[in-house]
């Protein structure tokens, strides 16, 4: 399938849903769910997961509105007023003589605001601008760009990226610079959030290297330590640290190169189906049919239910599948990985129990297996 036929055909899966950049949350998220092709597709159709999710019946994922808000006033907080408190943690940790903020913001409103237009391309135009300022060395070129577009490659295809933002620049490399509301209590903050946010990081520090790359630089330009802005203990006072990024964007550069070219994902997706209007016309709402209708959609899509996709916006639907056909999958991804070709709990406890005759080598091998299990826990259950 020719790369034209390919992004044709996932643009008529989006169906009714707008096309969406990336944002490094997604494409992090990527490293939780390797080798599910429905999350694949989806992703690189760019079809506005969160609002997918929604219209099939999943959960709401994201925070509180309280840690929203709250979010928002510490962010405010930290670049308001010439972004004072940031510009103290820059000369601080990483060390760089910077003695005012240059920023430009990116944002869709903002850059609406300005130039009466918003679409992605526009703003990619200008995020390519800014960084080329920013490399040559412009005495008069902004050092911080906030919600820009830029591009990575996926499947071999470069995909619209929108990070929080790109980097803090002086006269040596770009430095990524991540802005997050969970709190550092006595110079420590939660492992699981500061390891998802030097994920999401990695992905923007790849993201402007290829941007580098395109306008003659060399990627180093662009370093892996990058300044995490946390609130101090309870307060929203500022604090920050260095954060290394080089084995994420690593493990996520080896992810990518290895992601499915969006000819092999098209073939997933059978000629006709594709996903509804989200909202109903004439009320805002979403429909009964609408909803079935996405459903059938992703049902088609091959999946791999791990322990990993808790975190992906489709958990809900994906387990309620699995749920319905009895999968392994749902005791685990370690009893998902013993059980190998036998994909359902009642095959396996058969096979177990020698009510059913193996019919592969694979398959003997996991009776064999859980056959021995089986005798240990009768054993050790007399």
């Amino acid at each position: 399938m020719r790369l034209l036929a390919a992004q044709d055909r996932l643009a008529a899966f989006r169906g009714g849903f707008p096309a969406v950049p990336l944002s490094a949350r997604r494409i992090a998220g990527l490293l939780d769910a390797p080798g599910c092709v429905r999350r694949q597709v989806v992703d690189a159709a760019c079809v506005p997961i969160d609002d997918l999710a929604a219209l099939v019946g999943c959960p709401p994922a994201g925070q509180s509105p309280f840690a929203l808000a709250r979010a928002r006033q510490f962010e405010r907080l930290v670049t308001d007023n010439d972004m004072g408190p940031l510009l103290r943690l820059v000369r601080e940790l990483l060390g760089l003589p910077v003695t005012a903020a240059r920023e430009k913001d990116l944002s869709a409103s903002q850059v609406s605001m300005q130039f009466r237009r918003s679409d992605t391309a526009f703003r990619a135009e200008l995020t390519r601008r800014y960084v080329r300022e920013m490399l040559d060395g412009d005495d008069r070129a902004v050092n911080l760009l906030r919600s820009p577009i830029l591009e990575l490659a996926i499947g071999g295809v470069p995909m619209p990226v929108e990070p929080d933002a790109v980097a803090y620049a002086a006269t040596g490399p770009l430095h990524p610079v991540e802005i997050r509301s969970f709190p550092c209590v006595d110079g420590f903050a939660e492992p699981g959030q500061v390891s998802a946010a030097a994920r999401q990081t990695a992905v923007q520090v790849l993201a402007t290297r290829e941007l580098v790359v395109r306008l003659g630089h060399d990627p180093q330009r662009v370093s892996t330590h990058g300044l995490l802005v946390l609130p101090e203990n309870f307060s929203l006072n500022a604090t920050g640290e260095i954060l290394d990024v080089a084995p994420q964007a690593r493990r996520l550069r080896r992810y990518l190169d290895d992601f499915p070219r969006l000819d092999a994902l098209a073939r997933h997706v059978p000629e006709g189906v594709e996903l509804p209007h989200p909202r109903q016309p004439g009320t805002g709402e979403p429909s009964r049919e609408a909803a079935a209708q996405a459903a059938d959609a992703l049902a088609v899509l091959p999946s791999r239910f791990t322990d990993g996709c808790v975190g992906c916006p489709l958990f809900a639907f994906c387990r309620a599948e699995a749920n319905a056909v009895g999968s392994v999958a749902r005791l685990g991804s370690l009893a998902a990985n013993v059980c190998g070709d036998v994909s359902t709990v009642e095959q396996a406890l058969a096979l177990a129990h020698g009510e059913r005759t193996p019919v592969t080598a694979a398959e003997s091998a996991v009776a064999a297996e859980l056959g021995r299990a089986a005798t240990a826990l009768a054993l050790a259950t007399r």
